[in-house]
Formats: structure tokens, sequence, C-alpha cells
């Protein structure tokens, strides 16, 4: 895998790359207390046949149970360390509906309109260019594909609802639903459709 890190920044402050050695917290048994991976991935409403991308997958502590949610259909991970996938993949063990890649959250290893639902959970807010993200994400998604996006305060790097919202409406995204507080929130978005005739809307 090749080096996508270049004038990134790793650390546990706001704004730098959760980085890879410290990968065993974020897959600690009490972060169920916090972020629960069941009903994150419920809140996603997945199609048992749907391809879906995880996007900063860390170690997979959301992995299992995404995989487990589309049965037949897909799981993409991508992180932009090698070290994070590799993690992922000992927690996944032999889980046949999984594949990875490394990449840059801004420049996507992936298709146009190749997913159907895309999950960012607690990594947004670690990149330098948010928009260039939701813009690669909007480009991956197939039109009217879904991207939830999990959200806690206790991350470091937590980014408010009203900051995401502003985020996902400038690309033309459409809230979907909400659940949580302000504070510690899941919120699924759906990507913009094509025009009347097929074109999408300038």
């Amino acid at each position: 895998m090749g080096d996508t890190s270049e004038g990134r920044a790793f650390g546990l402050g706001r704004g730098k790359v959760f980085p890879a050695e410290r990968a065993g917290s974020l897959v600690h048994p009490l972060r169920r207390l916090v972020q629960s991976p069941g009903r994150t991935v419920a809140a996603m409403g997945l199609s048992p046949r749907a391809t879906v991308l995880e996007l900063g997958c860390g170690p997979g502590y959301f992995s299992p149970a995404l995989a487990r949610a589309v049965p037949q259909g897909q799981l993409l991970l991508v992180d932009l360390q090698a070290e994070m996938l590799l993690a992922a993949r000992a927690r996944l063990g032999q889980t046949v509906n999984v594949a990875y890649a490394q990449g840059d959250a801004c420049r996507l290893p992936i298709g146009t309109d190749r997913c159907d639902a895309v999950l960012l959970a607690t990594m947004l807010g670690e990149l330098p260019d948010r928009d260039a993200c939701i813009e690669e994400v909007g480009r991956i998604l197939r039109p009217g594909g879904l991207l939830t996006v999990a959200e806690t305060r206790r991350d470091s790097d937590f980014v408010s609802w009203r900051s995401l919202r502003e985020l996902l409406e400038r690309h033309r995204f459409s809230l979907v639903d909400r659940h949580g507080a302000a504070w510690q929130y899941v919120a699924t978005f759906r990507s913009p459709l094509p025009g009347p005739r097929g074109d999408a809307p300038g």
C-alpha cells in the first residue's frame, strides 16, 4: 500500500490524524456505552445487498456490525493508515464480504456511483478539507445514496450538528434522520438526485 499521508499531522490533538499505535483505545469495550455499533448501523437502514463504504474505519470498531448488516452486499473499508487496515482485517477475521483499501478521504480510491451508503464515524473533524471529502463522498455514492455521520463530544475532533448540517447542505445533501443529542448524534443524509432529464441540478 502506498503512503497517502503527506502533509498530515498525527497525534491526539484537534485536527490531527489519530495514530495507529493508539488504535486499541478505539475498540475498548467501554466505548459501547458512548457509541453502540449496533445502534449506529441500525440507524443507517441498510439493505442486505448494499455496497457500503466505512471511511476512516480505523481498527474496525463499527466494521463487524456493518458487515453483518449487508450479508449479500459488500463492505469497503478505507483508511489513511495501512496499520489501521491491518488491525481491522484482524478484527474481522475471515469475513468474506469485506474489501480493504488505503486512501485519503479527499481522493478516494473508489469508482463513481459505486456505493449505496457511506459511514463517517468520528473522523470528519480530522480532515484539513471537509468540503473535498464530502464532494468525494457525493461522487462515489449512487444518486440518492445515504451518508451517515456519527459524532460525539468525547472526541477531540467533534463536529457540531450545526457545522455538519451547513457543510452537507452546501453539497446539496438532504437530511433523512437524526438520532441523539447535540453533543452526540447519528445523522443520515441523502445525496443529490439527478434532475428531471437525468442531469444533475446546477
